[in-house]
């Protein structure tokens, strides 16, 4: 697509203000951003949407201190959505070529749009066998599943314990986790709902599993005396866990706001507590769409809304029982 056709607006959900979903603004006449050195300018097709979306648009987290900063105390609006895949319209840099498709983990938002004004660096090629929707749900779960497990270092013949393994995060987590028990001789204990546990069967063997539990009843959790866990709800879901943890274990934790509350809770095993935060990544972005495409991982797409429709998609999202990922149809 050649500039002439780029237009100048486009449709984007804004917002001025933290709050309800309903903060969130779906309006026309939105400007197109400019690039600058090393740029690529997206028109996105797809765009996931991720907790730290609601939790910054509710007005906490380092996403929100960004934006307050950034947009609100200069009173301007500011877009959502670090999660983006669609087709190079435009290009400061000789990495991507207009009409390629790509996708990204961005810096600071701007998915909820038409267009996205995008780093180079954070870009990678979309493959054939890959389809744009599964590349727009992919950046921020698939980057934080591999360099979390990765951060996790995970020894041969270790027992590691998952909670919420069939979310965004966990249910690609998993399947990175049963590829350690094959290769590895790692055990591998979930923590989650019937409900969940019955959908995991889509994704893994689950006669691979060391075991089960059940939050919903079990009461209080066996003493697995398990090498790691990793958390990725943390609160009091996360303090409950614990138990399942021999004294010295580890614990690697999703959102690090929890990291404190579980160290604390912790501290009588003298469990070493660690929170990780995901680091945007070209190279990452393209590894985990490889493993998409060797047919290595595999997505679940929970539902899909139009762009128009993002106060409904944050509404489900904030449920908290969503079995994969929801994502935004952009064009």
């Amino acid at each position: 697509m050649s500039d002439k056709k780029i237009p100048t607006t486009q449709h984007a959900a804004l917002i001025r203000e933290f709050g309800e979903p309903e903060v969130m603004i779906y309006q026309d006449g939105v400007a197109i951003p400019e690039l600058t050195d090393n740029q690529v300018l997206i028109k996105i097709a797809y765009a996931g949407i991720n907790p730290v979306d609601y939790k910054t648009r509710q007005g906490k987290g380092w996403g929100a201190e960004a934006i307050q900063k950034d947009k609100f105390d200069k009173n301007e609006p500011a877009i959502l959505g670090c999660d983006v895949a669609g087709i190079v319209v435009k290009s400061t840099s000789d990495k991507f070529a207009v009409g390629e498709q790509v996708a990204a983990l961005t810096f600071d938002g701007g998915g909820y749009a038409e267009y996205v004004a995008v780093d180079a660096n954070l870009l990678a090629k979309v493959p054939e066998s890959v389809t744009l929707q599964q590349a727009g749900t992919l950046p921020c779960i698939g980057q934080t599943a591999l360099q979390f497990v990765e951060f996790a270092d995970i020894k041969n013949g270790e027992h590691v314990v998952i909670n919420a393994p069939a979310g965004g995060v966990g249910h690609l987590a998993i399947q990175l986790l049963m590829d350690k028990v094959t290769q590895d001789d790692v055990k591998v204990t979930v923590i989650c709902s019937p409900e969940k546990y019955d959908k995991l069967g889509g994704l893994i063997d689950k006669n691979k599993l060391a075991g089960w539990i059940d939050y919903t009843k079990d009461d209080a959790f066996p003493d697995l005396q398990a090498d790691v866990l990793l958390d990725l709800v943390g609160d009091d879901a996360g303090v409950r866990a614990l138990s399942v943890i021999k004294s010295g274990g580890r614990v690697y934790v999703l959102p690090t706001i929890w990291v404190d509350k579980l160290k604390a809770a912790g501290s009588q095993k003298s469990l070493k507590v660690a929170g990780y935060k995901a680091q945007r990544s070209g190279e990452d972005m393209a590894r985990v769409l490889q493993l998409v495409a060797d047919g290595k991982l595999t997505l679940q797409i929970q539902q899909t809304y139009p762009l128009s429709e993002v106060v409904a998609a944050h509404r489900e999202l904030e449920k908290g029982n969503t079995f994969g990922k929801i994502v935004l149809k952009a064009s």
